[in-house]
């Protein structure tokens, strides 16, 4: 057998290899078929994460819905020295949506509602945008609301700096009289979408997303050690604490947010094992996963592989249905491939743990044997600055002097002729079109952009939201402009393009796109304000 690698092997497919030599077996008519690992391989892959002075992760891999490989690393607790264990309690994040989507379907089964309905049939609150924004296209991340953490950010408290309910969430959101786009045009990853489907949920069935998804899938499943953080200041046995790393250390950054549906899950990977079991075997009804798993069919006829929090997609040639958490300092990830019936939760308390790369490096182990197939890039690198023609967020590409390309400043893999890997979309050059592919299966145009104009002055000015509570001020300094908010001073604004900056806020966590706007007259009125799930908020200029 030949592994092909890209210079020094990759630690994933020498764990591979590894694999190979220990479990394999025969080779017949050129066929591997490998025992499963051990659990020292599992354990190689979160070396990492087991010292006693750092935190740690929980990991779960099962098969047929029983555990096979079940291991806890690192801390639960820094400050008093705990060690974790298969049964602390981690928050999942963003997979929490899961349950969310799932008792809305209940709902929908029991006929109290519609996945098709108006959202403003139960949350009157809401403006009416022009076209009616459903319960499905919010489960599906098509409905255009805008991120509430976004907005929040541009007025100054990102996500976590402040405790926030899912009432305000409401109130937030009701305050945008504009949407991202038209409902069912794009896909873009919203929060608020969850957040206000959990309030529909209480509106319904009279209970809140809690006591409904306690009685209806907790209990029914055995998940014994599954809650929600619904008010933060409650005691839960058994939680870890959450860490970012800070200079040679780590700081606390424990989730002090009331606002869940979104994320919120207080969970074990035992837990998420019967979770993922279920799903496997259809226990709530026939059909119920199908419909978990449904692509939604955007207007332009793209099929977006986001369902009701699940995205389906192929990994190595194996199809894979999965999804990702991300809440303070807590990550999650979760995976079932059904063809193998097998499926992996991970859980960490560091937002170091990239959840991803590190689950699919544990499902690598159990999955058929992938060869690495690299592809060298040839003829010009396709460079210069380019705009998303959804969003206006500015990419340069730049060769980096060893025959490969960066996208503002982050390196790209070679993945076929013209094609280009960030993580987990890619980049299409053909001729003078450039398209992003999304792993939703979404594809997003970017068109060459202008050189920026050197007239500063024309942006000096103050700008205040109309639909956020905030204004912005832009002043000169030392030839170049700096833009001051809510809760930062003079930070500098990086020309991108014409009338488009780009302005970080690192404090607050901020990465904003700034795009003036000129009236007939040639001057600057407007300033629209973007920042990462929320576009274009609108800014006028004051004075």
């Amino acid at each position: 057998m030949r592994i092909v690698a890209r210079g020094k092997m990759s630690a994933r497919v020498a764990r591979r290899v590894i694999g190979v030599a220990l479990g394999v077996a025969a080779l017949a008519g050129g066929t591997a078929a490998a025992a499963d690992p051990s659990m020292a391989q599992v354990d190689a892959i979160f070396a990492r994460w087991a010292g006693k002075d750092a935190p740690g992760c929980a990991v779960a891999v099962s098969r047929e819905g029983k555990p096979i490989a079940v291991r806890a690393y690192g801390m639960a607790d820094l400050e008093s020295h705990v060690p974790a264990t298969v049964d602390s309690i981690y928050e999942a994040g963003s997979d929490s949506k899961q349950f969310t989507a799932a008792a809305l379907v209940m709902l929908a089964r029991e006929g109290k509602l519609s996945l098709d309905d108006d959202v403003r049939k139960y949350l009157p609150e809401l403006p009416d945008y022009g076209a009616p924004v459903t319960l499905r296209h919010m489960l599906h991340h098509v409905s255009g609301l805008r991120d509430w953490g976004s907005v929040a950010a541009v007025e100054g408290w990102p996500r976590n700096s402040r405790t926030a309910n899912n009432q305000d969430v409401l109130e937030l959101v009701a305050r945008q009289k504009e949407l991202n786009f038209a409902p069912g045009t794009h896909y873009l990853y919203s929060n608020s979408n969850y957040n206000l489907a959990a309030i529909v949920v209480q509106r319904v069935s009279g209970q809140s997303l809690a006591d409904f998804t306690r009685e209806h899938i907790f209990k029914p499943l055995g998940m014994t050690h599954t809650s929600w953080r619904d008010d933060h200041r409650n005691i839960v046995p058994g939680r870890t604490g959450a860490y970012e790393r800070e200079g040679a250390g780590y700081a606390n950054e424990q989730v002090i947010e009331d606002a869940y549906g979104n994320g919120g899950l207080l969970t074990t990977v035992g837990d998420l094992v019967k979770w993922q079991a279920a799903l496997d075997g259809d226990f709530f009804g026939k059909g119920f996963v199908a419909e978990m798993q449904q692509p939604f069919v955007l207007k332009d006829g793209t099929k977006s592989a986001y369902g009701l929090a699940l995205v389906a997609g192929d990994h190595n040639g194996v199809f894979e249905v999965s999804h990702s958490g991300s809440t303070g300092g807590y990550r999650a990830w979760m995976a079932r491939y059904p063809a193998q019936k097998l499926a992996v939760s991970l859980l960490c308390n560091t937002g170091e743990a990239d959840t991803p790369v590190l689950g699919r490096e544990v499902a690598d182990l159990y999955l058929p044997l992938h060869q690495d197939k690299p592809y060298a890039p040839r003829g010009p690198l396709p460079t210069g600055m380019w705009a998303d023609r959804l969003t206006g967020f500015p990419w340069r590409f730049a060769a980096d002097g060893k025959g490969g390309l960066t996208a503002n400043g982050r390196a790209l893999v070679p993945v076929g002729p013209g094609r280009w890997l960030l993580r987990e979309d890619v980049f299409a050059f053909s001729g003078d079109k450039l398209v992003r592919e999304t792993r939703e299966g979404e594809r997003q145009p970017l068109d060459r952009a202008e050189a920026p104009a050197n007239d500063l002055v024309a942006y000096v000015g103050r700008f205040c939201g109309v639909d956020v509570a905030s204004c912005i001020t832009v002043t000169q300094n030392g030839g170049r402009l700096v833009f001051s908010g809510p809760r930062w001073r003079g930070q500098a604004l990086e020309p991108a393009y014409r009338d488009v900056f780009t302005g970080d806020v690192k404090s607050l966590g901020l990465n904003l796109v700034l795009k003036f706007r000129r009236d007939a007259a040639g001057r600057i009125d407007t300033l629209r304000v973007g920042e990462t799930r929320a576009f274009d908020l609108l800014f006028k200029r004051a004075g």
